[in-house]
C-alpha cells in the first residue's frame, strides 16, 4: 500500500499526518503551498478540484476531509490500537467524539472568525459572535467536566478521537484560559513524540524537496 499525504503545516493535514506518524506506517508528504497558490495548480487539482488540503493518494484512490482520512486509516490499521474494536462498547464514546469535533467543536470558533476578522464588515453579523461565543464556552466546559481525572477521552487509551478533538483546541488556546483541565489535556499532546514530528515544518519542506527531485 502506497500511501501519499498533501500536506500544508498549521491547516487540518496535520491531522492526518499526526496518525500516520503515531500509527508508524510508511507514507509520503507532498507539501502543498496553498498560500503561495499551490492548491490552484492544475496537477493539486487533478487531486483534489477544490484545492484544499489535506488529501490522502492510497495507491490510485484519492480521499479527501481530514476527519474521514483519520477514520478510515484508524480502522484500516486497526490493529496499532488507535480506536476500540467494533464490538467493544467504548467505541459509542469513541465514535461520539470523532463526530463531536466537527459537527459541533469547530463550528462556534468558525463563526466568530468569519464574522470577526474574515468577511467584509459590511457582511458581518454582529449578533452572531457574542452568540457564538456562549455555545462555545458551553462546549468547553462539558469537555473539560469530561476530561477530569482522565488522560484522554477515553481514559487512559489514547485514540485517533484525541487527534481530531485535540488539534482543534490547539487553535483556541486564548479560549482555554478558564478551563485547567483542557489545558492539561492539550499540553500532555502537545509532548506526544508523533506530534512534534506531524508539525515539524522544516522537515516537511526537506523531505517534500527530496521527494519532488
Amino acid at each position: 500500500m502506497d500511501i501519499t499525504l498533501y500536506y500544508t503545516p498549521q491547516t487540518r493535514s496535520v491531522r492526518p499526518r499526526w496518525l500516520l506518524e503515531e500509527l508508524g506506517v510508511p507514507y509520503q508528504l507532498e507539501h502543498i503551498d496553498l498560500y503561495a497558490g499551490g492548491g490552484e495548480s492544475e496537477a493539486y487539482k487533478a487531486i483534489n478540484p477544490l484545492g484544499a488540503v489535506p488529501a490522502l493518494k492510497v495507491d490510485d484512490d484519492v480521499m479527501l476531509e481530514s476527519g474521514a482520512i483519520c477514520h478510515w486509516l484508524t480502522d484500516i490499521f486497526i490493529d496499532k490500537g488507535m480506536a476500540p474494536h467494533i464490538d467493544d462498547r467504548s467505541r459509542m464514546a469513541y465514535e461520539q467524539w470523532m463526530m463531536f469535533s466537527q459537527a459541533t467543536l469547530e463550528m462556534q470558533p468558525w463563526l466568530i472568525f468569519l464574522h470577526s476578522r474574515v468577511l467584509p464588515e459590511s457582511q458581518r453579523v454582529e449578533a452572531i459572535v457574542p452568540w457564538a461565543l456562549r455555545y462555545n464556552r458551553r462546549f468547553l466546559k462539558m469537555l473539560n467536566d469530561e476530561l477530569t481525572g482522565k488522560n484522554f477521552l477515553l481514559g487512559d487509551q489514547f485514540t485517533t478521537a484525541d487527534i481530531m478533538v485535540g488539534s482543534t483546541l490547539m487553535w483556541l488556546a486564548e479560549a482555554l484560559n478558564k478551563y485547567p483541565d483542557l489545558i492539561d489535556y492539550v499540553q500532555r499532546l502537545k509532548q506526544r513524540p508523533a506530534y512534534i514530528r506531524a508539525i515539524n515544518e522544516d522537515t516537511v519542506m526537506e523531505t517534500s524537496r527530496e521527494e519532488t527531485v
